[in-house]
């Protein structure tokens, strides 16, 4: 499945035509990493239902779009560690010692349980993962993601979670302003409004990053073996 399949919607002469013109060169990976951003609890938060009717109730659940990547997540995280392809978890500062009035993003929100900052059980980290805790929407603005990364020799990046036009963006952006090739996996990204999930979708893709489906990036990821 490629971008315009993906965003059909919005392929207009005026968007066919700067994908013509794209020149963010097409995502290879050598020594990828994994980043997972902010899979935790509170946005499947209510079940899978949509998200007008769990607005007033859980008015931070990604309702239906987040249940729908669990099984491709799910899928991807597999494929990861079947081919040695480390995973980072990047979620949510939750401890008392920081500022909690620093938030990912300008927008009002309720506070929630702070245990919802849990990250989802089916996508938990396994022992030796590695857990980057932030306060900001990009996983790399004031963490040691950089480090990390640098410490592994990892030289891209395959970078899923939520949400598309939030904290997955800004993170993409920072990570091809620091040098690494960036690939999004689609099915394993989502948004509380389908509108922005795709127009950042398209917009990551022309400008910053590869959008590609999760058998493609499965596929790259069993193909390192054979490097």
């Amino acid at each position: 499945m490629n971008i315009e399949q993906f965003c059909n919607e919005l392929i207009d002469p005026p968007a066919r035509a700067q994908l013509r013109a794209r020149s963010v060169a097409p995502f290879k990976a050598r020594r990828p990493a994994l980043v997972a951003v902010d899979l935790y609890d509170l946005v499947y938060d209510g079940g899978p239902r949509p998200v007008r009717e769990l607005m007033e109730k859980y008015p931070a659940s990604c309702g239906e779009y987040a249940w729908r990547a669990l099984p491709p997540t799910v899928q991807l995280y597999a494929a990861a560690r079947a081919h040695g392809v480390p995973i980072v978890h990047v979620t949510y500062d939750t401890r008392k010692e920081t500022n909690a009035r620093i938030g990912p993003t300008n927008r009002k929100r309720r506070q929630p349980d702070i245990a919802l900052y849990k990250i989802k059980d089916e996508l938990a980290p396994l022992e030796g993962e590695l857990v980057v805790y932030k306060k900001r929407a990009s996983a790399f603005f004031g963490t040691p993601l950089s480090a990390f990364l640098n410490d592994m020799g990892v030289d891209s990046l395959f970078i899923i979670g939520e949400s598309t036009s939030g904290c997955v963006r800004s993170s993409v952006v920072e990570a091809w302003s620091l040098g690494y090739p960036v690939a999004v996996v689609a099915g394993c990204v989502f948004d509380r409004c389908e509108l922005n999930h795709k127009a950042s979708l398209f917009d990551m893709h022309v400008k910053y990053a590869e959008v590609i489906d999760v058998d493609t990036a499965c596929a790259a990821m069993k193909s390192l073996r054979h490097a």
